[in-house]
């Protein structure tokens, strides 16, 4: 380093500036200058300001900026990382970074500063902030990864801060920096991100798993060095120029361990290898010789070469066991190595595949955010809020990548159908859709879709909307745009078109509306509240009544049961707790036992109306047949059972439903531990029905009231029981 560095306000500044020069020797000289100047005027601007631990605040801008010289990111970005507080914080303003610095810079800093407003309540502000970081990120990806390094350094000196603000920021930050940034593809820098959210979110959880991975530190580390012999071996033999690398698999090994995915002694022996080869052939060449060598099955392959994740990673990932270990090999190009590092920010050094994946989440975003929303001059909180819930649900679901015979990748939900498919496509398609092709073979459009999967819509320019169609779309998107069409027909079309989609749901049981008596459409209108029929078609076609509920309440087995006790006042109906289906006969499924707030669909069965939870292994066979007959189901909102507060639990105008869970805990319980889980999960307002111990493991049958009840119960019998693993089991 040629250069002599200014002497800044403390030694401690001082030193962080010598490191940051050291970091940024790719950089040209006058960027480097540039950058030292920054220093400076960080280091001015910043004089009064000091961290929690004493230190100067500049100490901290200026190591983002030097997490950032890791990944060799250009002069704006690190510029911008060394005065993001500035404007925030201080008296600068954005028009002197763009005198100073140009307009790129100015930007990459207001894209990160917090949007603040005393008339606004903390959620609504945070909301906010969410809002600006996103639009920002999407008009340039720079602004995520400022951010993302400001988290990194910031949850690393987090000790200074009291315990509920540290595990408040871990929390914020799991919640939503990290799963934005592996989908922006950035896993590098969320992993160290994810690690430290463990550690400031439950020290406890967090020194129990570290301490083991000392305790067996040198007996992986052997493993880890046979492993790697061995595969260094067999690319010898394949004749395969390539190289071996230990992953440092922590992260998951973490991610399982909180998410009570794996028993902790298992998840020591999980160990995780990257290989760098020439060539796509040379993948799939190894991957070949290894399948066939540990008889590797289908659900431990994943071939994301040719099907990139979202967040556009490629590589081609096997999972094997070998003597008691399980081993993880990721085979990828050094094209995927290096797309994989920077994701969206180093898009274009990525495969077309890849970079079509990563289109494909911009996409998404970019229609959850109404830029006008929000504005300087007139932010809009409320709308803020919104989008950001919108974003949560979106950001945290799990998500599959489906393509057009063109190759253009299209990112939606699990449990989507082809129709989400068409809509994801775009309206035009869509709303004259009828039909699909999937993998080649002829599919209804309710028909669920997979990963990977290329999916060719069959459309009639003559076809349009149908209301039915509102009761198994999964996607917003395509929920909206049915529904923008259907508002913009006349009262007679609306009518027309809900008669017709009463008339097919009808066909379901072999009727037609000229079987339905006046006493039918009587107690069809009685339910709703109407006066003719007419408005009940015109309910139809505005998407507040499915044709396939008035078929379930006509003509399910039980609907006299049923109908009788809609006159009592009893109150504990299950109907209460699900939207729109109040008049229904409805039952709770035996084969998956969901409970509220888990997701949900409806099996329209003679019956009635059959909830099950959305991955239900019993739907499979319902769903290729009769796709139709599984609709989307909602839990009505209460706020209570959201937030898990323990004395508020009574789900409102429900009484006394409660709900059946049954756990597997990895261990046999003692008498005096049975004990102890009992007592608890009674102060947890939880009833217990059996507990069953066996010869190395425990099943525990409890009564809760909703998602967040059971996963309050089972975070409180980790914590006592030594954070064994504890699994929620379908049935018994």
């Amino acid at each position: 380093m040629s250069q002599t560095l200014p002497k800044l306000s403390h030694h401690l500044v001082d030193d962080a500036q010598y490191n940051l020069l050291r970091s940024v020797g790719y950089l040209t000289a006058n960027e480097r200058c540039d950058i030292i100047d920054a220093c400076e005027f960080g280091d001015i601007a910043h004089i009064k300001d000091k961290r929690k631990s004493g230190e100067p605040y500049i100490t901290h801008p200026i190591a983002v900026a030097e997490i950032l010289a890791g990944f060799r990111l250009d002069r704006d970005t690190i510029i911008a990382a060394i005065l993001h507080d500035t404007v925030e914080d201080t008296e600068v303003s954005d028009e002197q970074l763009e005198e100073r610095y140009g307009k790129v810079v100015a930007r990459l800093v207001d894209g990160v500063t917090k949007l603040k407003s005393s008339s606004h309540n903390k959620q609504q502000n945070k909301a906010a902030t969410f809002h600006k970081i996103l639009t920002a990120t999407l008009a340039d990806p720079r602004v995520l990864i400022i951010k993302l390094a400001d988290r990194l350094h910031n949850m690393s000196t987090l000790d200074a801060v009291r315990p509920e603000k540290q595990r408040a920021t871990a929390q914020e930050t799991l919640d939503f920096y990290v799963p934005f940034a592996r989908l922006m593809g950035l896993n590098d820098i969320a992993d160290y991100i994810e690690v430290l959210c463990y550690r400031n979110l439950d020290s406890d959880m967090y020194n129990k798993l570290s301490d083991k991975l000392l305790q067996h530190g040198l007996g992986r580390n052997f493993q880890r060095e046979a492993i790697h012999r061995y595969l260094s071996i067999v690319l010898n033999n394949l004749g395969l120029n390539g190289l071996v690398t230990v992953l440092d698999n922590r992260v998951v090994i973490y991610r399982q361990f909180f998410r009570n995915r794996g028993e902790i002694n298992a998840l020591l022996r999980h160990y995780a290898f990257e290989i760098v080869l020439d060539n796509v052939d040379a993948c799939d060449k190894l991957a070949y010789y290894l399948i066939k060598k540990y008889q590797i099955d289908d659900t431990h392959i994943a071939d994301n070469i040719r099907r990139p994740l979202p967040g556009g990673n490629q590589s081609l990932t096997l999972i094997y066991e070998r003597d008691n270990d399980v081993v993880k090999v990721t085979i990828l190009t050094k094209q995927m190595q290096s797309a994989a590092r920077l994701g969206v920010i180093g898009a274009e050094h990525a495969s077309d595949v890849s970079q079509s994946v990563i289109q494909a989440s911009l996409r998404n975003m970019k229609d959850l955010v109404d830029e006008d929303n929000l504005n300087e001059q007139s932010p809009d909180f409320s709308a803020a809020v919104a989008t950001i819930n919108e974003l949560m649900d979106y950001l945290h679901s799990s998500k599959i990548i489906c393509y057009s015979p063109k190759g253009r990748a299209y990112e939606l939900p699990q449990g989507a159908t082809a129709l989400d498919f068409a809509y994801a496509v775009g309206p035009m398609v869509g709303n004259v859709a009828i039909g699909a092709n999937i993998e080649g073979k002829t599919a209804k459009l309710g028909t669920v879709v997979k990963n990977g999967q290329l999916v060719e819509i069959e459309v009639d320019k003559h076809s349009e909307p149908k209301a039915e169609w509102l009761g198994f779309v999964v996607t917003n998107k395509a929920r909206e745009e049915i529904l923008r069409w259907f508002k913009d027909l006349s009262a007679a079309d609306k009518k027309l078109h809900g008669q017709q989609a009463l008339a097919r749901a009808l066909r379901t049981y072999q009727k037609n509306l000229d079987d339905l008596t006046e006493s039918d459409w009587k107690n069809l209108t009685e339910w709703r509240g109407l006066t003719e029929k007419d408005a009940l078609f015109e309910q139809i076609s505005s998407g507040t009544l499915l044709p396939q509920l008035i078929v379930t309440r006509l003509f399910s087995d039980e609907v006299r049961d049923l109908q009788a006790r809609e006159h009592s006042e009893d109150m504990t109906q299950p109907q209460q707790l699900i939207v729109n289906t109040s008049g229904v006969e409805l039952d709770f499924a035996n084969c998956c036992h969901p409970i509220y707030g888990d997701p949900i669909v409806g099996h329209l069965s003679r019956h009635g109306l059959v909830v099950h939870r959305h991955k239900c292994f019993s739907l499979d066979e319902i769903r290729k047949d009769n796709p139709y007959q599984v609709i989307q189901l909602r839990w009505r909102s209460d706020e209570a059972v959201k937030q898990g507060s323990p004395d508020e639990y009574d789900i409102k105008n429900t009484g006394k439903i409660r709900f059946h869970a049954y756990l597997k805990l990895s261990i046999a319980l003692s008498d005096e531990q049975i004990t102890e889980v009992i007592y608890h999960l009674r102060q947890l307002n939880m009833g217990i029905e059996a507990v069953d111990v066996r010869s190395s493991d425990t099943i525990i049958h409890i009564i809760v009231r909703s998602r967040n009840h059971l996963a309050q119960g089972i975070r409180e019998l980790r914590s006592l029981l030594g954070f064994p693993n504890i699994m929620r089991l379908y049935q018994l």
